[in-house]
């Protein structure tokens, strides 16, 4: 919506939808219905007002606060790329293990020891955390997230993460290199079976 909004577009049919996201135009009729009536303008959505409704349904209007753990150079480069988040979702704090790296990293988001995440999480009322330390670390690290009371966490370690507590936190993993091998097993398989 806000690709189209930017283009100078006021409305928008499910079939144009439907060619943005890769799905049919039916079941961008029946998604959209699921959340609610909006009704149609002519042959489409208001573009603004799909946009709110979608918003207000899903929780997408809410400002939360997020965090970085982990300032290697994926953390960093999360951490100082704020085009990566749309206007709702601010990050507020980074965190590492390594003091030498805290106090040498220039960045005008606050940064802090690992051990004060639970503390400064709860302080300031931190939502949602991206993980990006090693393997071995992550464990730890989501003992000490939801500790904090953390509620999201995209998690980049190379060890998928499950949260495993009473408290409800949500999880998704993203295994770049597991990517590469279905994508590669993808394009395999499909000369195999051309060749």
């Amino acid at each position: 919506m806000e690709e189209l909004e930017g283009n100078g577009a006021s409305s928008v049919s499910s079939n144009e939808i439907g060619e943005k996201i890769w799905v049919g135009s039916h079941s961008v009729r029946k998604d959209i219905s699921y959340i609610g009536e909006i009704g149609t303008v002519g042959s489409g959505y208001e573009i603004a007002k799909l946009k709110k409704h979608i918003g207000e349904k899903l929780g997408l209007n809410v400002e939360r606060k997020a965090c970085v753990v982990g300032l290697g150079k994926l953390g960093t480069a999360i951490l100082q790329n704020e085009k990566l988040f749309s206007n709702n979702f601010k990050i507020v704090a980074g965190f590492d293990s390594s003091i030498n790296k805290i106090e040498t990293l220039v960045t005008h988001i606050p940064v802090y020891p690992a051990y004060d995440l639970a503390d400064i999480i709860r302080k300031q009322g931190i939502e949602l955390a991206v993980i990006t330390v090693p393997g071995h670390a992550s464990r730890d690290i989501i003992d000490r997230l939801v500790e904090g009371g953390i509620r999201g966490i995209v998690n980049f370690s190379s060890v998928p993460l499950h949260a495993t507590y009473k408290e409800k936190v949500y999880v998704s993993n993203f295994d770049i290199a597991g990517e590469f091998r279905f994508l590669s097993a993808l394009f395999t398989m499909e000369q195999q079976h051309h060749g």
